[in-house]
């Protein structure tokens, strides 16, 4: 006998379905329940390691992949339309907090989908604005730091995650 005190748990495949799929139906905060299938999935794969390989484990695994993927693409589409609006205001905070919890694949993902709403006139507003951001910006964390081609973004009271979302999005739109 262990040691440890543990319990067993059954999971069924269609039960769980029905009960991930619920969570999404309801989900207020698509970012938190992206996060909570992904910890579920995560729990389940740790603490069923003796079932991998199995049929019964393989179902399991197959339902969450589905639900977590469409976690995934919900909370793409809402960033996309997020990042759209702050485009269009030239609103660097809001792009910043869509960019930072994303991969940069994630967010490149969704540039590419938002700047492909924009009218023309609009990215050439964005064009000049985040080369012209981006520049400034540059500059600034450079007299800061007081180093030649170096940048202290905390000296300069400027944010790195700005920085940094704003130089993607330059990047993708002006190259």
């Amino acid at each position: 006998m262990p040691d440890s005190k543990s319990i067993n748990i059954a999971i069924d495949s269609s039960e769980l379905d029905k009960f991930c799929h619920k969570l999404l139906d309801r989900s207020h905060d698509i970012a938190k329940t992206h996060d909570a299938l992904v910890t579920l999935e995560t729990f389940i794969s740790l603490f069923a390691r003796p079932a991998h390989g199995t049929t019964e484990y393989n179902e399991i695994e197959s339902v969450l992949h589905v639900v977590t993927d469409e976690s995934r693409k919900k909370l793409l589409e809402k960033n996309t339309i997020e990042l759209i609006a702050g485009l269009r205001q030239c609103d660097v905070v809001r792009i910043a907090s869509i960019h930072t919890p994303l991969s940069r694949n994630g967010f490149y993902e969704i540039l590419k989908v938002a700047i492909g709403k924009l009218s023309d006139d609009e990215i050439r507003l964005l064009m000049a604005w985040t080369q012209n951001w981006v520049k400034e910006v540059t500059s600034l964390a450079q007299e800061a730091s007081g180093y030649p081609d170096a940048m202290d973004f905390n000296k300069s009271g400027l944010s790195i995650e700005e920085f940094q979302a704003m130089s993607d999005i330059d990047r993708v739109i002006n190259s």
